[in-house]
């Protein structure tokens, strides 16, 4: 593996963390209106992921069925997110983020219409998943760089942080809810919360300008092909240091740690002999954790240890899922909550960190491209639930959660050994280069 060459040291120390400066963000109304979206959005999809994991084991009582369920929203993914991001280069940001979230709701709407008509069976919701995947392979690419146009590259970190406290505030409620919706009526119930919820993030998406950062790299410059910029956007990453490093340590951790949320369903029933409500409490507990991580680290803008600090939580998350396994057998349902709690916190800041560095690390034409290789992580995390489940189903889901807790923890060992630089190193202050200007229109201030 080539040395990492790191950008140049800071002089002086960094600033001290500072919540109160990373909520500069929500000045910009715009970017509230994007924040409000994510929040409802972010809502129907924790629903969605519990009455999923739920309906797919009630139809067939099997581990490796509910991974295939994830699997079937991970294939698009993995084949669609690099056409995501050409089009997010390509195209307008705003709409494309539009239409990824009409497309869910509309899919959670057929869901439900087909659990009340009782015709749903475990290969409608594997098609419902491939059409859900789809969805957010073209259209997620786009949200990130539509964030950077709206807040800046300097406060891109801030901005995330944010956007993912949004997503795991809702994680505090949205998997109790369902749960709950679940065993008190019907899981149609919550999928039609879910698509009302979609309903709201499209109409809040709406008071968000078009023009921001569209046509890339130059405004009215002749366009390449489609596969020949997808080719490019790869090439990019993968001669760029920092870059390959970043995704390197973001795809082993979304292949070996992060699938086991796709598991939990059968866990707690199989193994724990609980039902909805705890499953969806343990959802919750690791809510709590995340949110308390992106509140951190949105006061960590200006923190120049970032790797270090993304290699250390990528330790404990590994710890973490040790501490499922064990903790679990010794301690029953409190000690999972215990686990889940330090697995929420950990993988929320490894993977805040990881995607704010790579959009740093890379330049602004190439930002559609760079994100949707970087969310390739996202399809690894419910390709290998499937697999995950089927190893679970052979020697059980605490061996399985053992197993790789230590593989991860040992490969981020190895890249302290192998890239010290990265990892041990201070980063210098994020450029801030120079975008494309939005085409004439309302002001992105307040």
């Amino acid at each position: 593996m080539a040395e990492f060459r790191p950008a140049p040291a800071l002089p002086g120390r960094s600033r001290g963390p500072s919540f109160r400066a990373a909520l500069v963000v929500f000045d910009n109304r715009h970017y509230r209106l994007l924040w409000l979206s994510s929040l409802f959005s972010f809502t129907g999809m924790q629903m969605q992921m519990v009455a999923r994991a739920l309906l797919a084991w009630e139809l067939t009582g099997s581990f490796g069925a509910v991974g295939l369920i994830s699997l079937s929203f991970g294939l698009p993914m993995l084949l669609f997110s690099l056409v995501g991001g050409s089009l997010a280069d390509r195209f307008e940001k705003r709409n494309l983020t539009l239409a990824s979230q009409v497309a869910t709701g509309t899919l959670a709407l057929i869901s439900a219409l087909m659990l009340v008509t009782g015709t749903i069976t475990i290969g409608w919701l594997f098609v419902l998943g491939l059409g859900g995947g789809t969805a957010m392979a073209l259209g997620m690419p786009a949200r990130m760089p539509l964030m950077v146009y709206l807040v800046g590259p300097q406060n891109l970190m801030a901005a995330m942080a944010m956007s993912n406290a949004a997503m795991n505030a809702t994680r505090l409620f949205g998997p109790a809810v369902a749960g709950a919706m679940a065993a008190a009526w019907n899981l149609e119930s919550v999928y039609f919360t879910q698509a009302a919820l979609y309903a709201v993030a499209c109409l809040a998406l709406l008071g968000i300008p078009t023009g921001l950062g569209s046509a890339m790299p130059h405004p009215g410059a002749a366009r390449q092909g489609m596969w020949r910029e997808i080719g490019d956007g790869l090439r990019y990453v993968l001669s760029d240091p920092r870059l390959r490093t970043l995704n390197l340590m973001m795809f082993t951790v979304a292949f070996f740690v992060m699938p086991y949320v796709m598991l939990l369903a059968g866990f707690v029933q199989e193994d724990l002999g609980k039902g909805e409500r705890e499953y969806g409490l343990l959802q919750s507990v690791s809510g709590v954790g995340a949110l308390l991580a992106s509140l951190v680290i949105a006061s960590l803008t200006e923190f120049d240890r970032k790797a270090l600090l993304q290699w250390a939580s990528g330790i404990v998350g590994g710890a973490g899922l040790v501490a499922l396994a064990a903790g679990s057998q010794a301690f029953g349902f409190g000690g999972a909550l215990a686990a889940t709690l330090v697995l929420g916190l950990a993988l929320t800041a490894y993977q805040t960190i990881n995607s704010t560095l790579t959009m740093e690390a890379a330049r602004p034409e190439f930002y559609g491209r760079v994100m949707s290789i970087n969310m390739l992580s996202f399809s690894a995390m419910p390709l290998m639930a499937w697999p995950l489940g089927q190893l679970a189903d052979a020697i059980g889901a605490r061996a399985m959660f053992t197993g790789q807790g230590i593989f991860v923890a040992a490969f981020l060992v190895l890249m302290a050994l192998l890239q010290p630089r990265h990892i041990f190193g201070r980063s210098a202050a994020p450029a801030t280069p120079e975008a494309p200007r939005p085409a004439p229109g309302p002001a992105l201030g307040n």
